[in-house]
């Protein structure tokens, strides 16, 4: 993870119906900006999009990575003259899927905590979302504290 769990200090989301036709009951678009003490992501949803995407950009102050499909990244460092198109390696047992993951747990081979998916991690990520929807019905940022705080 990058940012290692840590919940943001606020959230901002904007959502919209592009498509009512389409999409009569649900907004279709969302646009959700959470700020960091030392980042900023941007988080875009859509129903919208004419195929699925889940993709990242990651820059920092000397660079950026930018994820193509599942195991590629375009790289670029502040002394490149180009960017790079690189091969990622794949994630190693039993982070390689889900079923193994989740059989690494249960038998208590590995904790599950600070990780994609554990609790920790997706209680932070259900404030982010609860914030959001939030946000978006008032039209105000939502500031956040860490649960049990």
């Amino acid at each position: 993870m990058v940012l290692h769990g840590e919940a943001p200090e606020s959230v901002t989301a904007v959502t919209e119906q592009l498509q009512p036709s389409v999409y009569p009951k649900v907004d279709d678009e969302a646009d959700i900006l959470l700020t960091y003490r030392n980042a900023i992501a941007i988080v875009q949803g859509s129903w919208n999009w004419p195929f699925g995407r889940k993709d990242m950009e990651v820059y920092g102050s000397t660079g950026y990575a930018i994820t193509v499909g599942a195991d590629k990244l375009r790289l670029r460092h502040e002394h490149d003259n180009d960017e790079r198109l690189v091969t990622a390696t794949g994630l190693s047992s039993p982070d390689s899927d889900s079923l193994t993951y989740l059989a690494a747990v249960l038998s208590g081979k590995i904790q599950s905590k600070g990780d994609l998916s554990a609790l920790d991690t997706n209680v932070v990520v259900m404030q982010i979302l609860d914030a959001a929807r939030e946000s978006a019905r008032t039209g105000r940022t939502v500031r956040l504290s860490r649960v049990g705080e």
